[in-house]
């Protein structure tokens, strides 16, 4: 994966991440599945990202994230919840309105 894609869904994690801190709304792993499961989606039909490396992404989200929780989740975990994410359809615009605010 390219270092410029890295950098977006970098760049739209982290302002998630303060959205969460902010307004209180915290980022458990329920609500940062959606997140993931949503954006990735988004860069797939905006292509931004594509199929290929639709997989790579996830995994880069959930190994940002794991750094948040100081390494809790395991390799082995973050590889198959990566192809979980990257399975799931689901695109819940109102899970992305605060990285376009």
């Amino acid at each position: 994966m390219e270092q410029k894609l890295k950098d977006i869904l970098k760049s739209d994690f982290e302002k998630y991440m303060r959205y969460a801190v902010v307004t209180k709304a915290g980022f458990g792993f329920d609500i940062f599945g959606e997140y993931a499961v949503s954006v990735l989606n988004f860069y797939v039909g905006s292509a931004i990202l594509n199929h290929e490396n639709k997989l790579e992404g996830s995994m880069y989200l959930l190994e940002l994230y794991n750094v948040g929780l100081g390494g809790a989740i395991t390799q082995e975990d973050r590889e198959e919840l990566a192809l979980v994410f990257a399975k799931d359809p689901t695109l819940d615009y109102g899970v992305l309105k605060p990285i376009f605010d």
